[in-house]
């Protein structure tokens, strides 16, 4: 286990230099979204991708689309390990800008070493969004419930209870969007406008 944390670490190093190198296109107009589970992340991957020509979507729950990095799984006695690699590969080696819809999981590390080094390689990233169903945590918790049909109490409810209050999300954010009474449509289009934005101001300086 020991091993494979310091593979792990060594890898990271490798993400980190090779993010940095990405062209400054990618970076500023590659758009993640992170959240807890039933948050609508691969809806609003979509709508995005519809709205905006050239850009592409990689989820990275897809196990189908990215069979031969999860064929890499057992090699993991640490399933943590696995998701870090998986997501620093793919963050590593964009060619042009994507929607990437991380899973609940990917964003959230109680490793502080892993959590700094995600958070660093995260950082290139201009557009990180945060979904989430209200300002309110004990609303969304209720809402996310719902939503998904999960039991009060289960280990899905405690899952995205953890996701809902753990400070990476709210660490790794470079904005956090509110779904409370708004449709998906709505929310697509907000995150577009803010991606606009930033891209305008940085060319007005």
């Amino acid at each position: 286990m020991i091993l494979e944390r310091r593979k792990t670490l060594l890898a990271s190093d490798r993400f980190i230099k090779d993010i940095s190198k990405l062209p400054d296109e990618v970076k500023n107009n590659t758009i993640i979204l992170i959240g807890p589970m039933g948050t609508g992340k691969s809806t609003i991957a979509e709508l995005i991708v519809k709205q905006i020509e050239g850009i592409s979507r990689i989820s990275l729950d897809n196990k189908e689309l990215l069979r031969m990095l999860y064929e890499r799984k057992s090699k993991f006695r640490d399933f943590k390990n696995f998701e870090f690699v998986l997501t620093g590969t793919i963050l590593s080696s964009l060619k042009r800008p994507n929607v990437i819809d991380f899973g609940a999981g990917h964003s959230i590390y109680e490793d502080e070493e892993l959590r700094k080094r995600m958070k660093n390689m995260c950082s290139e990233f201009k557009n990180i969004i945060l979904l989430l169903p209200s300002k309110d945590k004990e609303k969304s918790r209720r809402i996310l419930l719902e939503r998904r049909g999960i039991t009060s109490g289960s280990q899905g409810d405690r899952d995205n209870w953890h996701f809902l209050t753990s400070p990476n999300n709210y660490e790794l954010a470079t904005n956090t969007v509110y779904e409370e009474n708004r449709t998906p449509d709505d929310i697509s289009k907000e995150i577009i406008q803010l991606v606009k934005l930033k891209e305008e101001n940085k060319r007005e300086r």
